[in-house]
This record gives structure tokens, sequence and C-alpha cells, in this order.
């Protein structure tokens, strides 16, 4: 899949406070995701910004449903975070960088009701912002990873010795102050009743990350699929061979998850991925299972191959999406079968 020019893909009308410095971008721009989210951003008549936190939009995505859009602080892609309000919880899926008041936030949006906070992964554009609650949701093997990052010096990454921001207007200022929080690993098939009927699922989904994890959210029909089925690019690796299961930061892993969730695409109807276009549709899924086999029945076959920040990447192409990301080391279970 082709990129445009970041000067020209990332050129969108922001009513968020502060301003990427374009220069310091080191993920180029799916064109199509890049179009989805120029509209959007510029025409949907949901799209506001709270005074509680100037740092991110918010819009209606359903009654009820709440999408947070965060512009990256660190030159990777923008992310989004959900809030879902049940009858007498609420839940709030990952919390971002953690710029600005997130919680007040929430409790701006629904009104008061206490609420679930949960993450999909422990990334930073995803996690950064758990130090503002209490207690944090994800899956058991994700825990080992959030432990590491508890820790103000998590933020260390998005600031230059002079305080200022690395990729993005902003200071140490505008981070909420960090304190500890207590994490909860849950394992897959974990419900959070939000009342009167209400729940959300936890889907164990590995692959961008060990302990990645989807909700499914029963009532309104959505899964949630976190970074393992976004268009423009899946991105699959856990680390060195080393880290807390490993194992589970493959394409093999991905690919055996894919297939039961595939297996339940009778309880759902729209995909809410935590980056770019929003209602990908199941069948999204099922594009992204046929390039994970793709890759395991012929590692070496791949479309792409580009030298990045992570280093050595291989893609293999998603039908009508972009590319399914991988490494020699991230592709079987077996994280000693490495690949030529």
């Amino acid at each position: 899949m082709a990129s445009a020019p970041l000067s020209f893909q990332r050129d969108v009308d922001s009513l968020i406070r502060g301003k990427k410095d374009k220069s310091k971008i080191r993920e180029p721009e799916n064109p199509i995701r890049y179009a989805y989210m120029k509209l959007l951003r510029e025409k949907d008549e949901t799209r506001r910004v709270l005074p509680v936190d100037p740092y991110v939009e918010v819009y209606t995505l359903r009654k009820g449903i709440y999408g947070i859009y965060e512009e990256s602080l660190d030159g990777m892609g923008d992310v989004w975070l959900f809030l879902i309000e049940g009858p007498e919880k609420g839940l709030l899926i990952d919390t971002g960088f953690g710029i600005g008041d997130l919680k007040g936030l929430c409790e701006t949006l629904l009104g008061g009701k206490p609420y679930f906070v949960v993450n999909t992964h422990c990334h930073p554009d995803h996690a950064l912002g758990n130090n503002q609650f209490d207690k944090v949701y994800c899956h058991e093997f994700e825990v080992p990873k959030l432990q590491k990052n508890m820790t103000p010096k998590a933020w260390d990454r998005l600031f230059d010795e002079n305080g200022k921001g690395v990729a993005y207007d902003m200071t140490r200022d505008d981070m909420i102050p960090y304190r500890p929080y207590e994490i909860v690993g849950m394992p897959d098939g974990a419900v959070f009743d939000l009342g009167g009927g209400h729940e959300i699922e936890l889907v164990f989904l590995p692959g961008h990350s060990s302990g990645h994890c989807g909700f499914l959210d029963k009532k309104n029909r959505i899964f949630f699929p976190g970074d393992d089925c976004c268009v423009g690019a899946v991105a699959v690796g856990a680390g060195p061979p080393n880290a807390p299961y490993a194992e589970y930061g493959t394409v093999e892993a991905l690919y055996h998850e894919l297939l039961k969730i595939i297996a339940r695409e009778s309880e759902f109807e729209s995909l809410f991925p935590s980056h770019g276009p929003l209602e990908t549709g199941p069948a999204m899924l099922s594009s992204v299972a046929e390039a994970c086999k793709a890759v395991l029945d012929n590692p070496s076959g791949y479309d792409y191959r580009n030298e990045s920040p992570f280093g050595v990447r291989l893609g293999k192409m998603i039908y009508e999406s972009g590319y399914l990301l991988y490494t020699s080391r991230s592709v079987y279970m077996d994280r000693e079968a490495a690949i030529n």
C-alpha cells in the first residue's frame, strides 16, 4: 500500500490544544486511513472538545459510546480511546499517553457513574495515562510489561533535555502528575458487568503484544480489537525471545486467536479499532487472518521490506487495507524458528 508525503497527509483541521512537529513523525500514513480521518475530523457533527480535557476530541459514535481521539505524542500513529456507558457503570478502553485530564473527562461524560478502566495492551499510546486511575484491568499476560512501565520515567521518551515535547508542542506540565496504580490481570473471557445485562467481554488477541486483547460489547454488537485489526498496518512482535510470554507476540499466536473470534462473528456487526477508520466490519478479521496464514505458509514470501526504528520489518499485504508487519523472529510461537 503506497503512502503519500507526510507533509500532505497530516494536514488536518484539529480542535485539540497543541500541535505535532511534522518533521518528527516516524510512521507514514496509509492514504485510505488519512482520507477517512480527515473527513471524520473536519465534518463529523458530533466532534467536540470539552474544557476539562482540551487535548482530545470527543465523538459520539453510538448512544452511550464515545470515541476519544488523541494525537500522537511520540511521532507514531494517533490513537482512539473508547468510553462505553452502561445502565449502572461505564468502561474506558485504554488511557492514551497521559496528557490532559482524561479522568475528569470520563467523569463528565458519564455524569459521575463509576466505571472500569481496561487496557488492550501496554504500549505508551494506550497505557501511559493509567496513573490517572486507581485500578486498571488487562489480560494476565500483559501484567509484567505494565508493571515495568509503572514509573514516571516512562514519559521521558516524550520529552527532550529541556522538558519540551520531542514530537508535539507540550511540556511536562501538560501531563497529570504520576502516581502508582493497581494492575489486575484477567483471563480470556472475563466479563465486565455494566448493569442491566450490559456485558463487555475481554477477548485474548495476542500478536501486537503478548497479552494484547480486544473487548466485545455484546449489547451494542461491537468488537474493539485494539491494534490487531487496524486499516493501514497490523504490527506483530513482542520484543526479545526472553520477554515474558514472548511466544504470543507472533503471527502464529494471532492467527489461532483470530480463528476463534471469527467463529463468533454472529455476535457483532462492527469493528472499532484503536487506530484509523472505525466501522470496518467483521470481514476485516478474516482479511488479517488470511495474511497471517500466508506468512505462516511462506514467511519469506513477503510483499514489503523496510528498515524502521524497530529494525528490519517484513510486510504481507492485507486485502484492501495495508500490511501485516512482522520480523524473522515473530512468525512462529517457537521463537527460535527464525526465517531467512
